[in-house]
């Protein structure tokens, strides 16, 4: 779908050019070439039969140009939707490098603490064990390992 409107653009504009002439001539091994221009005095004309493309003889230049605008319209929205991805791709790149800084901080202060709590409801700190501390670990680990891949 993306090349659609260069290759039909090439067309239109080309295809009057390409059935300017096309010579047929043959060289001194007798083999047959074809070619844009006379190469020698045997070169001969070649006469070619253009059928119509499809439903274009029947179109109007206001047709044409709204074939033209729909096709424009449709190639500019891909380009926006595109546009809209990459950015969207963008944010989420930014909001998982903050949260993977975040997790890196997290674990190595963890790491270094000489103890580590939690408040109870009353506001008492209550420190982890050591099964509790390595529980805690992992899951810290486990979050730096989700974050920054």
């Amino acid at each position: 779908m993306k090349y659609l409107l260069p290759v039909m653009l090439f067309s239109a504009i080309f295809s009057q050019s390409l059935c300017a002439g096309v010579y047929k001539w043959t060289d001194e091994h007798g083999r047959v070439h074809f070619s844009d221009r006379p190469v020698s005095e045997s070169s001969t004309e070649v006469k070619i039969k253009q059928t119509p493309s499809s439903g274009s003889s029947a179109e109007s230049p206001q047709q044409r140009q709204q074939k033209m605008r729909k096709m424009l319209d449709a190639f500019e929205e891909e380009r926006s939707e595109k546009k809209e991805a990459k950015q969207k791709a963008k944010q989420e790149r930014e909001k998982r490098n903050k949260k993977c800084i975040y997790a890196k901080d997290r674990y190595n202060s963890h790491i270094r603490a000489s103890g580590i709590y939690n408040y109870k409801k009353d506001g008492q700190k209550s420190y982890l064990n050591d099964a509790e501390r390595k529980s805690h670990m992992q899951r810290l680990k486990a979050d730096v390992d989700r974050w920054c891949k």
